[in-house]
């Protein structure tokens, strides 16, 4: 029967080859496998480039795999085994309301990015895709075809006033693919939400 695996993410051939590599004498080879191994796993979850000091938790995760056995020349001091009794930090639950719902959060978070921005074509290119989304999205989802002057409005609303545009200065491109299909049925749930939460009184 085989051996649990330590950190699913990697797989058995990971947890396997690091089984060979606790059994090399040599420590110098031995030291050199390691570090080889070490760039595979960054190869096989390239995602983790994105976290802070990403290339010492790869060997964190190494000595984890080794049941902390591995006697290398690593770069970065051994962790203890308690490392894997800790608990992830909590992730803060966003408490800021949301303007516009059908929206959702992400874009009212790029809507106060573009009020920031000081480059005034940047700026302007940046609102324009997200006034094409506004109206592509509502077409598609809530059978709603807005104005450019409702458009202009929710991004006012969406940043406290700090990203005021024209309507007539919107240059708003339609995307044929977010067309609603002919058999197409409004969402239930929606049609009570716009109901309950007066939605005319958005625009």
């Amino acid at each position: 029967m085989q051996p649990a695996l330590v950190i699913s993410e990697y797989g058995r051939i990971i947890q396997d080859y690091v089984s060979h590599i606790l059994q090399i004498e040599d420590r110098e080879k031995r030291s050199k496998q390691a570090a080889a191994l070490v760039l595979v796993m960054e190869n096989l979850n390239p995602s983790v480039k994105e976290q802070a000091d990403y290339k010492h938790k790869l060997w964190d995760h190494l000595h984890i795999i080794a049941n902390f056995k591995l006697d290398v020349d690593s770069p970065y001091p051994v962790p203890s085994p308690e490392i894997q009794q800790m608990k992830p930090e909590p992730i803060p639950y966003p408490t800021q309301p949301i303007k516009f719902r059908f929206y959702g959060r992400n874009l009212q978070y790029m809507v106060a990015k573009a009020a920031e921005i000081n480059d005034e074509g940047l700026k302007d290119d940046f609102v324009n895709l997200l006034a094409s989304f506004m109206k592509n999205s509502s077409r598609s989802w809530n059978n709603e075809d807005l104005t450019n002057e409702m458009i202009a409005n929710h991004l006012a609303s969406m940043s406290q006033g700090k990203l005021i545009v024209s309507p007539e200065s919107l240059e708003i491109k339609i995307d044929n693919s977010f067309k609603r299909k002919k058999n197409f049925k409004p969402n239930k749930n929606f049609s009570k939400y716009k109901k309950n939460n007066n939605y005319k009184n958005y625009r």
